[in-house]
């Protein structure tokens, strides 16, 4: 129960606040009806809860009980409305919304008018799902089991259908959340209609009922709430997924970029700062609105000072170092990123000491996609600072998986 309620206020604090920009939305006006309605009959629920330990149950707790149905009712009638007002136009929708209000109204009269004839011991019986012993609380619940399960599986075809023709993937995905839900909840009003269908003929099963419904409810309550809120939330997931990975990228690119532009400042250029120093700002500050900026500049300014170190390096330690990278198993572009990484280890010691070298080292052919370079100078960006000049030293060993290119 705690489980439900979370989930239905979450749910309904996320759609209130996306209301306060939409108020004019009907279909999120209905959403956030639906929400709190649901809301509301899991917060009686929990007041409910314990109340069969006292026989006959408190009639009080019983007329909760019977609030705490209808809440639910109407929730799933709010529901069917989201759906009117996102697909039909404004007049066709009311309209629709007026005959599904009609048939709820009908239902909810029908089901309170056999709760008023439940005498303490039939309801009692009726809350213990004892049916056997609860005539006219059964019908009661009959009622309400029937309108529950007809919603249910209406909106669960109506996801289902729609996340079909749905462009948006998190639409897709919110809706294929939903129609999971109300499958579950389908489960649901099937094992209430059995158990009450067997009352009927005075069969008493030996598993009860809340022993099935309880887990069931459990699940399908959450995904279908978190199934409507999907499409809101959603693609700032999408977003924030790929942030992260540009802010690894850029961190993983860091010592490469440092030993280069350390020689060669002039490729660098000031991107502000954060006052706190350049140890943060280079390496680790988040820059939430300029990471995308930022990893296309640190590769273009790695190939920039990688150019400018071409005088310096030697073919034969490259060679050299390919070498090694084979006696120590490494192939593929780990291979060709260690001997990389330790030709530019010698050629930056060399430049230091300012000995220019006539280079022969074919030149690079540098793609313009980004995520294929990303992929190559983060592997020889690894090998920075591992390896001595010319290779001397076997490299770390690597476990992770020659990236393609």
């Amino acid at each position: 129960m705690v489980v439900m309620a979370l989930a239905t206020a979450l749910s309904l604090g996320y759609l209130v606040r996306s209301l306060g920009t939409r108020r004019a939305n009907r279909a999120l006006r209905a959403l956030c009806g639906a929400s709190l309605a649901m809301s509301a009959s899991v917060g009686l629920g929990m007041v409910t809860a314990g109340a069969h330990l006292v026989h006959p149950i408190d009639p009080v707790k019983w007329w909760i009980s019977v609030v705490q149905h209808g809440l639910t009712m109407s929730s799933l009638y709010l529901v069917m409305a989201f759906f009117l007002f996102s697909v039909h136009p404004l007049a066709e929708a009311k309209r629709l919304a007026k005959r599904h209000g009609a048939v709820l109204l009908a239902a909810i009269a029908i089901a309170v008018a056999f709760a008023f004839m439940a005498a303490p011991a039939d309801y009692s019986a009726g809350f213990l799902a004892l049916y056997v012993d609860a005539p006219f609380s059964s019908l009661y619940l009959a009622v309400y089991a029937a309108y529950l399960g007809t919603m249910v599986l209406t909106v669960g075809l109506l996801s289902a259908r729609w996340a079909r023709l749905a462009s948006d993937p998190w639409i897709r995905r919110g809706m294929a959340v939903g129609t999971a839900g109300c499958a579950i909840g389908v489960v649901y009003s099937v094992i209430k209609v059995t158990y009450l269908l067997l009352a009927r003929f005075g069969v008493r099963p030996p598993v009860g009922e809340m022993t099935l419904t309880g887990p069931v409810i459990l699940v399908a309550v959450p995904l279908g709430f978190l199934g409507l809120t999907v499409p809101g939330w959603g693609p700032r997931l999408t977003a924030l997924i790929r942030w992260a990975r540009l802010y690894r990228a850029h961190h993983q690119l860091h010592s490469l970029w440092a030993a280069l532009t350390a020689r060669f400042p002039h490729v660098t250029m000031d991107l502000g700062s954060t006052g706190i120093g350049s140890w943060w700002d280079d390496k680790w500050a988040p820059r939430p609105r300029e990471m995308d900026l930022r990893l296309h500049l640190r590769v273009v300014q790695i190939w920039d000072a990688r150019r400018a170190l071409t005088d310096y390096c030697d073919p034969a330690e490259y060679d050299h170092a390919l070498a090694t990278a084979d006696r120590t198993g490494l192939s593929g572009d780990q291979r060709a990123a260690f001997a990389e990484a330790a030709m530019l280890t010698s050629a930056l010691e060399r430049h230091e000491r300012v000995e220019g070298a006539e280079s022969f080292h074919p030149r690079l052919e540098v793609e313009a996609d980004l995520a294929r370079n990303v992929a190559w100078l983060r592997e020889v960006s690894r090998f920075v600072g591992k390896v001595r000049p010319a290779a001397l030293s076997a490299p770390v060993e690597s476990h992770s998986r020659p990236p393609d290119r």
